[in-house]
């Protein structure tokens, strides 16, 4: 999975709940998934009546299977704080997110400098365009879940938690590779080391060269592995023209 699969995949999931309600079955979703998920932050699980902007936004990150990078709340301001811990925190209004970040809101900020007050509420950056972005919000007037257009630097932004998404990509391609076959192994291996170019060493010293010439090796993909018969090929090919040598001699 690519960093922006991953983005693209909690967008994904947070969108499929817009329209939902208090009671409804996609708030319901949203607590079970959220309150099901070990650790359950501070061992507090999320009543249908509480505000629940947090919770969604940490249901989203759960649901994409990276909450263990982000951490979890129901709290605006405790989610903050854990940002804060794993270095994900932006204290910048006039950031300019990417989709899968979360915008926090202080709606007493009176649009002078950057605001520092106490977070009220949070979603998640689901489009961005020029200057302009869009965020999916949980527990907006009403009690739903739906969309806010905000403008990049505008009022009312307290900050943004920023998943390193890179590297949380890189790091669950890994865990899915353990998953692989046998055959899928080999052909990621095998990709992989066609890209690669052999050390400095081997061009110094000119043999590879010379054993391509002679036609010992076609000195194509000359980083991959050989098989055994590969290898007892390219051996008799060598001895072979040993002997021819021997016998014109």
């Amino acid at each position: 999975m690519t960093e922006n699969e991953l983005r693209q995949s909690v967008v994904t999931i947070i969108n499929a709940w817009i329209g939902g309600t208090k009671g409804s079955d996609k708030h319901l979703d949203i607590l079970d998934t959220y309150n099901t998920y070990k650790p359950l932050a501070r061992g507090y699980r999320v009543q249908v009546r509480d505000a629940y902007c947090a919770t969604t936004v940490s249901a989203a990150w759960i649901r994409a299977g990276i909450a263990e990078y982000t951490g979890t709340e129901c709290s605006c301001n405790n989610l903050i704080n854990l940002a804060k811990s794993k270095g994900i925190w932006v204290e910048d209004d006039s950031h300019v997110p990417q989709i899968g970040d979360a915008c926090v809101y202080d709606w007493d900020d009176d649009g002078k400098g950057d605001d520092v007050g106490k977070a009220e509420h949070i979603g998640i950056v689901s489009a961005v365009s020029g200057g302009k972005f869009t965020v999916t919000e949980g527990n907006m007037s009403g009690g739903k879940v739906g969309q806010r257009s905000m403008t990049v630097n505008g009022r009312y932004i307290r900050g943004f938690i920023c998943p390193d998404y890179a590297a949380i990509a890189k790091i669950l391609s890994l865990k899915e590779g353990e998953e692989m076959t046998g055959e899928e192994i080999y052909k990621r291996l095998m990709e992989y080391l066609r890209e690669k170019e052999p050390p400095q060493w081997v061009e110094d010293q000119g043999e590879y060269k010379k054993a391509v010439e002679l036609g010992i090796t076609d000195g194509s993909d000359p980083a991959r592995f050989t098989t055994r018969y590969e290898t007892a090929i390219m051996v008799k090919r060598a001895v072979d023209m040993a002997l021819g040598a021997d016998e014109r001699a």
